[in-house]
């Protein structure tokens, strides 16, 4: 007697191939949702009361958002491991320089670093703005869901600019003098 079956080591298995068009479906419907997602996100209301906080920075300090009413408070979401926020923050950096000397003041938000990991990212681009790690949940109350953001804040506590990507640094220049410059009008009347 012969046995007709073949030996398991002749057997082939041949893999499923998906076809090219489900491919693109697939891909299609991923960037759409994401594309929904963020179009969400970005649309965040403007000018809701910012929500207060105290952020304690890595050199010690502490700053109260409610503290800080009657300036335009900048804050900058940020990470360790977001390479965009490698790529902004000399520019930050360098229009916390040009700005500080108006009624402006930067805060640099961690979200998640480890303590030496921030300090030599602080270090490499000379960051001279208050900075400190996201220890009290700020991220969250400001709906942050991706990195780098950046939210404007007005001299009355509101929240006047969202900006969900990396800064342009004349953009952003002109965004904070815009806020300033209204900001000041409204306060004459």
């Amino acid at each position: 007697m012969t046995d007709q079956s073949a030996p398991a080591d002749e057997l082939v298995v041949q893999p499923r191939r998906i076809p090219f068009w489900r491919v693109v479906v697939i891909a299609l419907i991923i960037g759409m949702a994401l594309l929904v997602w963020g179009l969400l996100d970005a649309r965040q209301p403007a000018n809701l009361n910012a929500p207060d906080f105290t952020l304690h920075t890595y050199d010690g300090a502490s700053y109260r958002l409610s503290v800080l009413r009657g300036k335009v408070v900048v804050i900058n979401f940020w990470a360790t491991w977001c390479g965009p926020c490698h790529a902004e923050a000399p520019e930050l950096q360098a229009l916390w320089d040009k700005m500080r000397n108006q009624d402006v003041v930067f805060l640099g938000v961690d979200q998640v670093d480890r303590l030496d990991d921030a300090r030599a990212f602080i270090k490499q681009y000379g960051i001279t703005y208050p900075t400190g790690l996201d220890d009290a949940g700020i991220v969250d109350s400001y709906g942050v869901q991706g990195l780098p953001t950046t939210v404007i804040v007005n001299q009355n506590g509101d929240i006047v600019q969202r900006i969900l990507a990396g800064i342009d640094p004349t953009d952003l220049q002109g965004r904070i003098e815009r806020t300033l410059h209204s900001s000041a009008a409204g306060q004459a009347n």
